[in-house]
């Protein structure tokens, strides 16, 4: 098995068995050849260990023998990503020392400022602390994230990318939970908005029509029918200019059927339903297919509950 086919895998197997992903992580170690192997398998080491699993010493030890490797450069690209990485992790763990000191080792220069690398390495480390239900510290770490972006990012700096992903990734966390505090109602808000304002720079057409889901969805957990709306036509529209894809068409109509249903405007919600149901038989992608017929059932349940 390649280095690639390792973490492949790894990317495949860790939602639904994270400790098992963990367990294999030492083999992957044994498996870089090159210095392009180190970034990959950093990532999977940050994110299991980390978002998943909150084993940040144990993720440290497995990054520390990554810096053992020959192939190992801390003057690299790849060699930055590893000590980029065991920033991430050593901020979640409290040694903020220690986060200092591998954000300034892991700064590459170029194009982006000094703080486009401390947006990366807080952006990441806010959705493994929320991955942990470590909300506030979460918002800490994001609210610094945005406040060092003031300088403003565009789609070549990896932070606005990272400032997506993690704006996103915490507002799902949000939204999944039974009820919010208005304090994660905020942070909630905040971060499907900074997720899309990031996306629009560093992504193409399906980003931002995502994000505009992304949005529309955490306006309805607030209550909001006016903006739940809004966006959800949004994301439509732009599926719409974009080819109309089935399965974001799917969704799209999907969101504004939620949408609907935040001021129980039932008939309206039925129609975008309805054509929901029309759009999933010609999604060409079976997986994908696979994946909408339970939210299409869900969906149903909600808009037809009496």
């Amino acid at each position: 098995m390649t280095l690639a086919e390792f973490v492949s895998t790894g990317w495949s197997d860790h939602a639904a068995d994270a400790q098992g992903v963990f367990d294999r992580l030492p083999a992957g170690v044994d498996l870089v050849e090159t210095a392009n192997d180190l970034g990959p398998l950093s990532a999977l080491i940050v994110h299991v260990a980390g978002e998943h699993l909150g084993r940040w010493a144990d993720g440290l030890d497995l990054l520390g023998r990554l810096e053992e490797l020959e192939v190992f450069d801390a003057d690299t690209l790849p060699g930055k990503a590893v000590l980029r990485s065991k920033a991430i992790l050593s901020w979640c763990a409290g040694d903020r020392e220690a986060a200092d000191r591998y954000d300034a080792l892991s700064y590459a220069g170029g194009d982006v400022p000094p703080a486009s690398n401390r947006v990366r390495i807080l952006a990441t480390a806010a959705s493994a602390l929320a991955g942990q239900q470590r909300v506030k510290d979460a918002r800490g770490a994001f609210d610094e994230a945005v406040r060092l972006a003031d300088y403003g990012p565009k789609a070549a700096d990896p932070a606005s990318k990272a400032l997506a992903i993690t704006g996103n990734n915490l507002a799902v966390e949000l939204e999944h939970r039974a009820t919010l505090s208005a304090d994660e109602m905020s942070l909630m808000l905040k971060a499907a908005k900074v997720g899309l304002e990031q996306w629009s720079v560093a992504g193409g057409w399906m980003e931002r029509e995502r994000a505009h889901y992304r949005l529309a969805m955490s306006h309805r957990k607030a209550g909001h029918a006016e903006e739940a709306l809004e966006h959800a036509r949004m994301c439509l529209t732009i599926v719409k200019a974009n080819g109309g894809d089935p399965g974001e068409l799917f969704f799209a109509h999907e969101a504004l059927a939620l949408a609907h249903l935040v001021d129980d405007d039932r008939d309206a919600a039925r129609a975008e339903r309805d054509a929901a149901a029309a759009v999933l038989p010609t999604i060409a992608d079976e997986d994908f297919r696979a994946f909408a017929a339970p939210e299409l059932e869900k969906l149903s349940a909600k808009v037809d509950k009496s």
